[in-house]
């Protein structure tokens, strides 16, 4: 509950418009969610992130291996993959739609690219 209060006030001192509030992911949830394909993955602030082609969570950390799709966050770097590692509780279901806990600025500045443009794009989201 500290969590989705502490989000909502970021929200609104920096002007953005809040996405409604979830809780983190239940047991029950993980393990309906884990390894599945097709997911829609949004940042903190609304923003469509991509689509999972894999998930894994494991323990207290979560890899989500996405595709760049039309109008996605990363869709302009040649469609490239997109893999990215977060803290499991940093991340919330919402009606069918994995949000993450950091906002599109945070993860375009966390972006990591490699070598050529078949590499995917690597970012590591922690709230440490």
């Amino acid at each position: 509950m500290t969590r989705i209060i502490k989000t909502i006030v970021a929200a609104l001192t920096l002007g953005l418009t809040a996405l409604p509030a979830a809780a983190d992911l239940s047991p029950a949830e993980i393990s309906a969610i884990n390894g599945k394909s097709g997911i829609r993955v949004l940042s903190s602030d609304g923003a469509f992130v991509g689509q999972t082609f894999g998930l894994r969570i494991s323990g207290d950390h979560t890899r989500l291996f996405l595709l760049s799709r039309n109008g996605s966050t990363f869709n302009l770097r040649g469609g490239r993959d997109v893999i990215i590692t977060t803290d499991t509780d940093s991340l919330d279901w919402n009606n069918g739609q994995l949000i993450l806990g950091a906002d599109e600025r945070r993860l375009r500045g966390k972006a990591h690219t490699s070598g050529g443009s078949g590499n995917p794009i690597t970012i590591h989201v922690f709230n440490r």
